[in-house]
């Protein structure tokens, strides 16, 4: 099959996985293991927390494990309840957040068609063992040929070297044939440019790029991946 790209390198959360309802499940089970209900205001405190953690990653000025327990360090203090273990209310998190495997509607039938035309590298941001619970509980790990996690290779999206590592994975050494496919800006089409890749830039709600960052392709749908691969 003669495609514009041999290799597509994709994001998982907000991409493939809804990841704000995977949060939202599994901070409700961290929540009731501690004591206390997980109410969608106190998920909103935590989203907030976790969400500036996650860009200092990027930034480079947090390791992954300090995110881990730091974001329910400032969670539990910031509602009054530091006599609340954070190390204890992370690894529930974390086991519960591994067995949070929803899809986007659509995603799971668009990585099995995307997967008959080229490989598909899972290139993510997170914690190992999160991802790997995620995957080995999805459809989706029928239709990959790997995944590059940040935590395993120590780098985190935008640095382009994931990125470089999701080719080597595939085979493909031609910059130009490889399509980096992800819904954050900061970090997926970041990392595409800094990688001087092509990105694909996921995104349903039609936000603006205040960034300025390249973007070869926009799209609403992933469908509308399937032509992109082939050229057309």
């Amino acid at each position: 099959m003669n495609t514009r790209y041999d290799v597509l390198l994709c994001d998982a959360d907000n991409t493939i996985f809804d990841f704000e309802k995977a949060e939202e499940n599994a901070f409700a089970a961290a929540c009731a293991h501690m004591g206390f209900e997980g109410t969608p205001e106190l998920l909103e405190t935590y989203s907030v927390i976790n969400q500036a953690l996650w860009k200092l990653l990027e930034q480079g000025g947090i390791t992954q494990k300090e995110l881990r327990v730091r974001r329910f360090e400032q969670f539990l203090e910031k509602i009054g309840r530091q006599d609340l273990n954070a190390q204890v209310m992370a690894a529930e998190y974390a086991e519960q957040l591994g067995r949070q495997s929803v899809p986007i509607e659509g995603a799971i039938e668009a990585v099995k068609r995307w997967s008959e035309m080229v490989p598909v590298i899972i290139v993510t941001n997170g914690i190992s063992r999160i991802q790997h619970g995620r995957m080995d509980g999805s459809e989706v790990r029928h239709y990959i040929r790997g995944m590059v996690i940040s935590e395993e290779v120590g780098a985190a999206k935008p640095d382009p070297k994931m990125l470089y590592m999701g080719m080597e994975m595939a085979g493909v050494h031609d910059k130009t044939r490889a399509l980096m496919l992800g819904d954050s800006l900061s970090s997926d089409i970041a990392a595409a440019a800094n990688a001087q890749v092509d990105a694909c830039w996921y995104n349903p709600k039609g936000m603006e790029n205040k960034k300025g960052l390249p973007v070869a392709y926009e799209i609403r749908t992933l469908d509308e991946v399937d032509a992109i691969l082939m050229g057309r």
